[in-house]
């Protein structure tokens, strides 16, 4: 996990008392981002998370649409989402929204990304390179 993820945890946790993360799966990524993703396997993604610790919970699988039902569930007060490149997703979900009920309940924190963001497909690319 580089500094930036750090980062942003750190800033998540601020805003409330108890910090989940939600993790896609191996096979709903794939799905929504396309054949080359993930980078890293469901298991090297929880255990990076976990080790950070501004992390209370890891939500493993978690749902691609938040729903109204798992906001109250979970008893989630706010919806932190940073906007990055790693957000990019199949043109034919493009027009999708899975924060649509969190943004409706006026309880999304939205943080752009910050101009000195590592992705991990920079990361791979130089690697590559």
């Amino acid at each position: 996990m580089h500094p930036g993820w750090i980062d942003r945890l750190k800033f998540a946790k601020e805003q409330g008392d108890f910090l989940y993360v939600g993790l896609w799966d191996d096979e709903m990524t794939r799905f929504y981002r396309g054949p080359d993703f993930p980078i890293q396997t469901l298991q090297e993604r929880v255990l990076e998370v976990l080790a950070c610790k501004y992390v209370d919970e890891v939500i493993i699988g978690a749902p691609y649409f938040l729903t109204a039902d798992l906001i109250k569930t979970l008893n989630v007060s706010k919806v932190v989402k940073f906007d990055t490149d790693e957000d990019r997703v199949l043109s034919e979900h493009a027009g999708t929204d899975p924060y649509k009920i969190a943004r409706e309940s006026c309880i999304l924190v939205q943080m752009s990304r910050p101009d000195n963001d590592l992705t991990l497909e920079m990361i791979a690319q130089r690697v590559l390179d």
